[in-house]
């Protein structure tokens, strides 16, 4: 085990995070892309886009956990996770390519079908590398601040490799709209070239981790006896082990079942987001670019609130209270648009209060989606003391399902909502009518709502805490000396 207890240097948390670039942009385009897309530029039915993004979640469901399994239990000279690291750099990248570069004139089947397997590629080819990645923290660190601080780092660098390749679109989108005849954001090409770019940043950034982390192999790797390799072969002693593993821990079953539900509260807001640009405040691709460049703020943010005010209230407090923070700034100024209580959309206040709100509800989930995932982070040592076993693939592998929740629930959400509201086919921005934008704005502020309260209830049932933590810890020890 590498520092245990001890302060981490910094160039261990920022190769350790840096690889997060490749996954945060996979988030970024599912979360705020993926869904606007198919239905405004390719012109699948928004009905059907969520449903694709949604049914990709039952083969998360089975891969997610496997794939933390079996990195759990690699024996290599390169380690447990790091051939699945390299291993994933090619297909993570041809994935992600050709799911933005779909058959031209495609009917709705065809682009339905072609959303779900290449949605199912890459979110299989992320999993390979983001699980085994991930699942390294837990063992370079066991102190209880200095998780979160390791997963502030990752969260910071997910964000940033998101937020890049967002505003680089945007300034493309911005130069080709005012040189062209078309906005860009409705144009096809101008999706493959994001795809492009973006995967090669994702290889640049996995390969840069792998090498990276590299060195720390030799103390991570931790051997298992050969019996017990033989009979982890058996598909039923595997299944049997990935179910006692995500269910030995109270905690972890309250904390999965809670990211999941705040997660999919999230990715609904998210996934309509660049409607409510669109058409809902009208904003010009300028508009959506300076709000892209203000969130740069928000993972700083994150990256020193998140330690400190976990070790001032405690990581299940902090969760809580930005959350709900991040709720409130999320549905708002919908709220307030639909009383009409503001102004027009020809009003400067109009982009003012939309960066303001966003800019808050970003910060607000990264400070509490770090603190719940190093609560996650610190069920590892409670699943080893009930099963002597350090599990922290298959552990983390549910949490990763949970973030994926935020694109699936979220965008077949979001969805439902947008064919219920009766969304025109090629729909023009200032030509929606304003009934079908304030049926959208009314059930978002509804389903958003009572998903974020419903997580917050199954967070407040979380009993770990830094005393309860080091006590752990201690009996690990004891156990270890004998």
């Amino acid at each position: 085990m590498t520092d245990s207890g001890t302060t981490l240097p910094f160039s261990t948390k920022f190769l350790y995070g840096f690889g997060s670039i490749a996954y945060g942009i996979k988030d970024n385009a599912f979360a705020y892309f993926l869904l606007f897309v198919y239905v405004q530029v390719f012109g699948l039915a928004p009905d059907l886009a969520g449903l694709a993004i949604l049914i990709m979640l039952i083969f998360d469901a089975i891969s997610d956990p496997l794939i933390g399994y079996i990195s759990d239990n690699t024996k290599s000279r390169w380690g447990r996770r790091h051939p699945f690291i390299y291993g994933s750099i090619i297909p993570v990248s041809l994935t992600f390519f050709l799911i933005w570069d779909p058959p031209t004139a495609a009917s709705d089947q065809v682009l339905f079908w072609y959303l779900l397997v290449m949605g199912i590629g890459i979110r299989t080819t992320i999993t390979l590398y983001e699980i085994p990645s991930t699942a390294l923290g837990p063992e370079l660190t066991q102190d209880y601040v200095e998780r979160s601080s390791l997963i502030a780092f990752r969260a910071w660098f997910g964000w940033w490799g998101g937020l890049t390749m967002w505003n680089l679109l945007w300034v493309f989108v911005v130069y080709s709209s005012a040189n062209g005849t078309q906005d860009a954001r409705y144009i096809p090409e101008t999706w493959v070239a994001y795809g492009i770019g973006c995967s090669i940043v994702m290889a640049i950034a996995i390969l840069v981790t792998g090498l990276g982390t590299h060195k720390h192999i030799p103390h991570l790797h931790i051997p298992y006896d050969a019996e017990a390799d033989s009979k982890r072969t058996q598909v039923k002693t595997v299944l049997k082990d990935i179910w006692l593993t995500l269910n030995v821990s109270r905690n972890y079953r309250i904390l999965f079942i809670a990211y999941i539900v705040c997660k999919a509260a999230s990715g609904l807001f998210t996934n309509l987001t660049l409607f409510f640009y669109s058409y809902y405040w009208e904003l010009e691709p300028s508009d959506i670019l300076t709000i892209g460049l203000s969130l740069f703020l928000a993972p700083v943010l994150g990256l020193k609130l998140a330690p400190m005010c976990s070790g001032l209230f405690g990581k299940r407090n902090t969760a809580i209270g930005f959350f709900a923070a991040s709720m409130v700034m999320e549905n708002a100024l919908i709220l307030l648009r639909v009383l009409d209580l503001l102004p027009s959309n020809d009003s400067p206040l109009i982009l003012a209060c939309v960066l303001a709100c966003h800019f808050a509800a970003v910060a607000c989930i990264i400070v509490a989606g770090t603190a719940v995932g190093s609560m996650v982070f610190d069920t590892v040592e409670e699943v080893e003391t009930a099963t002597n076993k350090r599990m922290e693939g298959t552990l983390l592998a549910a949490r990763s399902f949970a973030e994926k929740c935020m694109a699936g629930a979220g965008a077949f959400s979001a969805g439902l909502i947008l064919s219920f509201a009766a969304w025109p086919e090629d729909a023009k921005p200032g030509l929606v009518s304003q009934a079908t934008l304030d049926t959208v704005g009314i059930y978002t502020v509804i389903a958003s709502t009572a998903l974020w309260l419903l997580g917050l209830f199954f967070i407040s049932k979380v009993r770990e805490n830094k005393e309860t933590h080091a006590e752990r810890l201690s009996g690990l020890a004891a156990k270890g000396a004998q």
